[in-house]
């Protein structure tokens, strides 16, 4: 059920502390054409090559190995680079191990788009180690409903490939408003399915992974820069997709005045209450982890309850 009548209080008990909070899109078209929603995270990361507030970004690519999907973090330095992170992925990844040593070992500063989870891991380590704290020049998060084991990306292949015919490329979505998924063949076939053929598992926890269906946190509490989509129904004529934005600290801030400033994007800023009314439904089902505990009882599920004594109870 969507939540309405946001204000600053109820906010922050939803998506955390924060400094503004914003609506935009990136001016750059080829970036928008490329993106899932409206660019804003690529734009923020070229903007901050170009002004050197940082040597390299953190980004996760997916790519096609034995005709499956799997994943990649890497450390784009260059533009171009920037292009094969772009669009959704929704599949399990491996931060800790994969992603953390990349930014250790690489020589200058660093931007990170992660997940909230992902920005609460760079929290905790930063906090213990002044040199990894001063490699991270901003830290980007995806808003995130939770992610999905392999298995459900394998399911949704198995569907729309029953032939195994060799693969070139698969995108999760894209597209304006709730968008499409694509799949491309070798022999240049492509495949496009509204992206409810995925999401319609996806949203239902399908093959979900353990640790999101007890996470509070859907917008990235330890982040810089919170972004994700905006679902209120008058955006949806809008001919172009925005992201929302939510400012958290000084280097959040500075990021959304540098691209302004340059040109990048139209980014102006909005009341918390329409960002929040752009996740009306989905923010108070991920923070109300009592509800989905006590369903899951049932079915020999066992999640940790929130903690939150003022949170409603699905059952009641």
């Amino acid at each position: 059920m969507a939540k309405t009548g946001w204000n600053e209080l109820t906010a922050k008990q939803y998506i955390g502390d924060f400094k503004s909070t914003y609506f935009g899109y990136s001016l750059i078209e080829s970036i928008r054409a490329n993106a899932a929603s409206g660019g804003m995270i690529s734009t923020f990361i070229i903007d901050g090559l170009r002004s050197k507030r940082f040597d390299g970004a953190l980004l996760c690519r997916s790519y096609i190995e034995n005709n499956e999907v799997k994943t990649q973090y890497y450390i784009a330095t260059q533009e171009e680079e920037i292009a094969q992170s772009q669009g959704s992925k929704y599949i399990a990844v491996r931060f800790g191990v994969d992603a953390v040593p990349l930014i250790k070992a690489f020589p200058g500063r660093v931007a990170v788009v992660c997940l909230p989870c992902e920005a609460t891991i760079l929290n905790n380590l930063r906090s213990r180690d002044e040199a990894f704290d001063k490699k991270l020049a901003l830290v980007i998060s995806l808003y995130c409903g939770h992610n999905s084991e392999k298995a459900l990306t394998e399911m949704v292949l198995r569907k729309l490939n029953p032939k195994n015919k060799p693969i070139k490329d698969y995108r999760y979505r894209f597209g304006h408003w709730r968008g499409n998924l694509k799949l491309t063949f070798e022999d240049g076939e492509e495949i496009v399915k509204p992206f409810h053929y995925f999401s319609d598992y996806q949203n239902l926890f399908f093959f979900s992974e353990t640790e999101g269906m007890q996470c509070i946190d859907q917008t990235g509490f330890h982040a810089d820069l919170s972004i994700g989509d905006i679902w209120s129904m008058d955006m949806k004529s809008n001919p172009i997709k925005h992201n929302a934005i939510i400012v958290r600290t000084d280097a959040g801030q500075a990021a959304v005045d540098s691209v302004n400033e340059h040109g990048l994007a139209n980014v102006y800023e909005v009341p918390v209450g329409r960002v929040c009314a752009g996740q009306a439904r989905s923010l108070p089902l991920h923070h109300n982890v009592n509800a989905r505990a006590w369903a899951g009882r049932r079915y020999g599920l066992k999640l940790k309850p929130n903690s939150d004594p003022n949170l409603l109870c699905w059952k009641n």
